[in-house]
């Protein structure tokens, strides 16, 4: 019955010491307002990108009359089917409601453009007609068209036999053509079951439909009046249908990947089909998913880095991972994540694959799948040129080296017997060595090898080789079903000699594996990439960290804040409450936040809620964390303020006949603001710094942008002494905003 078969009908939808301070204030606030508001509108046409997710409901339209794929359970009244099922699972999947709208299957079209809803789930048959005029999903249900007849008419076994006979179908169904095109005569019907009846009242002679629905029809009914006399050597494929251009599609593609990879589309298959009519191989979840997830550092030149003329995300590793996505025909998105979380977001399925130097042993294998390795290399040792006292791995004993935690380099060094300094990478691996902190540090000859070529740094050396060799490939999570088809792409572009070129590119040398023995090769000065001064490099980013201050740390810190205090407020009441109960939940909250890390709260939010199906996006996890924060701290703050109340205070309250609200809203509350605004203005100010926390979740905010800038080119002073510069400029315009605020609150007060 499906679509094709229905298609028989288609279902198939944010002190003023003098006078220039304070104009010059005035004027700072309002270009931050301006910033923030375009910032704002920014957010919000991002969201665009998301139109499901940012509507926060998925309106369906069906017919409710077609079993068994949009039909009412006889028993229960309740709308089911094959179709309203893989709906409801498509709307869990993207975390909205799905609300169903019933039409019939003949105004379905006219009704899908007049946006009564978003989208049809009706076995719509995808064809070249529809396509030209609406947004079609991928399918999720794929069959064949056959002819069904009395079972007692031998007459027709052909489509040819067809010419002649009266054949009951939708008008609006793409079988209505077949069979037009086959010379019968069409009786226009509203579906497959009407076409049925005709069919057994002997008022037409043939019904031709999908072979998933005639399939169900049988099994479901038992029917042994009629019988498929054959087929019409058509394949047909049914989705979604939304309007044109209506920016669904990504969504409601990647929605039905993660269905068809998990089995829950096979599940809802059986259930309704008794058969798997799904059509989809399980080894091409990419495919079917139309996206390709790379998670990816950002900041680990030259395998992954924002060139810093452009900005643009790139890389020996991004570049790969572009050349399988075009392999495979999807557009790969990245997810820039620190590598020390990478792997927890992967399982946190932030994204599908790390494309990040991901070396290969036995530890992740068996629990990543693992592609074939891209790149191969052997460790090495580095330590300043003027260092002799390593020549080897057994020189490390006794050492201090620094290794991202998360690496299986900090295991061959502890191994070795070195004291392990974590860092988040080679870049600061290399700069604590240059700085003298540290011995060594243990790394890929790869990376090692470019970075010399990049930055010809006389200072540091390769001392010595550890003996291993290092491959590095994708890492997914266990069991995806993504290995075939990334390997396969990996090996065509091995094969093709795109990896080869790719590898030239960016490491000066053919690391792919496919040459033995691959080494650094020479290479023209002029090649080199001319160093710009620190000052230099300073001036041409101001504007991006400012930016990045302006759209994310401040935006961030003021939606935090403001959630935070109201959070406060509810608290600071509760704890004073006489109610035993609402007190000590209160208290116990504060106790939580105020004994727990904050970078803690965020890894919660962010890492370990997806582990109980709650996927929430960085920015708004970051929102949550901090607001979380700031409620448990500002609540102590507000209920001391208003306990510095003088109880005469209430007392007078009462005397003029205020209630509990009106007295905390007109007496108590003003002046306690008075107390409580120097530890809040403190507590904002905190929070302005704490931000840069939330780079470790994947918000590009003020640090994050100057780690971005800083990876390349090692400039770590420089940019971090600017970042540092916005982050002092944005509390000490605080400052004067808490001075201006007191002096109002005093003479409030003292009136």
């Amino acid at each position: 019955m499906s679509r094709t078969l229905r298609e028989s009908g288609e279902h198939c939808y944010r002190p003023p010491v003098t006078t220039i301070i304070r104009r010059a204030l005035l004027a700072i606030f309002l270009v931050a307002a301006v910033v923030l508001g375009a910032a704002a509108c920014g957010s919000s046409d991002d969201a665009g990108g998301d139109p499901i997710k940012s509507a926060g409901v998925l309106r369906v339209g069906t017919e409710g009359v077609y079993a068994p794929f949009s039909y009412h359970d006889p028993a229960t009244g309740e709308l089911v089917g094959y179709d309203v099922d893989v709906a409801k699972a498509v709307g869990e999947k993207l975390g909205v409601r799905v609300e169903f709208v019933e039409t019939p299957w003949d105004s379905m079209f006219a009704a899908l453009e007049a946006n009564r809803f978003d989208v049809v789930a009706n076995q719509v048959t995808i064809n070249a007609e529809r396509q030209a005029k609406y947004d079609l999903s991928q399918p999720y249900t794929v069959g064949e068209g056959v002819i069904v007849t009395r079972a007692n008419d031998d007459s027709i076994k052909s489509l040819a036999d067809v010419k002649g006979k009266t054949a009951a179908e939708n008008a609006t169904s793409n079988w209505s053509e077949v069979a037009r095109n086959a010379g019968a005569r069409v009786e226009a019907v509203e579906g497959f079951t009407q076409a049925i009846t005709l069919l057994n009242q002997g008022r037409v002679d043939v019904v031709i439909n999908d072979s998933i629905a005639v399939y169900a029809y049988l099994a479901e009914t038992g029917d042994k009046s009629v019988k498929i006399s054959g087929t019409v050597g058509e394949k047909s494929e049914q989705g979604f249908a939304a309007r044109k251009d209506s920016g669904m599609l990504p969504e409601l593609d990647g929605a039905l990947g993660e269905l068809r990879a998990d089995g829950t589309l096979t599940e809802i298959s059986k259930k309704y089909l008794k058969a798997d009519a799904t059509g989809a191989p399980a080894s091409t979840p990419i495919r079917s998913a139309g996206v390709l997830r790379v998670g990816t550092e950002g900041t680990y030149s030259p395998f992954s880095y924002h060139d810093p003329a452009t900005g643009e995300l790139t890389g020996y590793d991004v570049d790969v991972a572009k050349a399988v996505g075009e392999k495979l025909g999807v557009p790969v998105e990245f997810v820039e994540t620190p590598w020390d979380s990478i792997f927890a977001a992967l399982e946190a399925n932030r994204f599908d694959v790390v494309a990040n130097e991901v070396t290969i042993t036995p530890e992740r294998q068996a629990k990543y799948d693992l592609s074939r390795p891209y790149s191969v290399g052997e460790g090495v040792i580095v330590t300043r040129a003027d260092d002799d006292s390593i020549t080897s791995l057994a020189d490390l004993k006794g050492k201090t080296t620094a290794q991202s935690t998360t690496s299986n380099w900090a295991q061959v060094a502890r191994d070795a017997g070195a004291n392990v300094e974590a860092v988040e990478g080679f870049a600061q691996a290399i700069t604590l060595l240059n700085q003298g902190r540290i011995d060594a540090t243990v790394n890929d000859s790869i990376a090692v090898y470019a970075y010399l070529a990049e930055t010809g740094d006389q200072s540091v050396k390769i001392a010595a080789e550890t003996g291993e060799r290092s491959e590095q490939g994708f890492a997914a999570r266990k069991d995806s079903g993504l290995l075939p088809e990334l390997d396969g792409a990996l090996d065509e572009l091995r094969a093709s000699g795109t990896l080869t070129e790719i590898s030239q590119r960016y490491l000066k040398t053919d690391a792919t594996g496919t040459a033995a023995g691959a080494q650094q090769s020479g290479e023209d000065p002029q090649d080199v990439p001319q160093v710009r001064s620190a000052w230099q490099l300073v001036l041409d980013n101001l504007w991006p960290l400012a930016k990045a201050a302006l759209t994310m740390t401040i935006p961030l810190t003021i939606i935090s804040f403001v959630i935070g205090l109201v959070i406060a407020l509810g608290v600071a009441l509760a704890r004073l409450s006489s109610n035993v109960v609402l007190s000590n939940v209160a208290r116990f909250y504060i106790s939580i936040i105020r004994g727990t890390p904050l970078l803690v709260q965020l890894f919660i939010v962010f890492f370990a809620l997806p582990e109980f199906g709650v996927k929430i996006d960085p920015f708004p996890a970051a929102v949550i964390a901090f607001s979380l924060n700031v409620g448990g701290y500002a609540a102590e703050i507000i209920r001391s303020a208003i306990q510095s109340i003088p109880k005469g205070q209430w007392e007078a309250a009462e005397t003029i006949g205020l209630n509990y609200v009106g007295a905390l809203r007109r007496i108590i509350l003003p002046q306690a603001a008075r107390v409580a605004v120097p530890p809040l203005s403190n507590t904002l100010i905190s929070l302005v710094k704490d931000t840069s926390l939330a780079s470790t979740i994947l918000v590009t905010e003020l640090l994050r942008q100057a780690q971005i800038i800083a990876a390349p080119t090692f400039e770590f002073f420089a940019l971090y002494g600017t970042a540092a510069v916005y982050y002092w400029v944005i509390c000490l315009a605080l400052s004067f905003g808490q001075n201006r605020l007191e002096h109002r609150l005093e003479r409030y007060v003292a009136r």
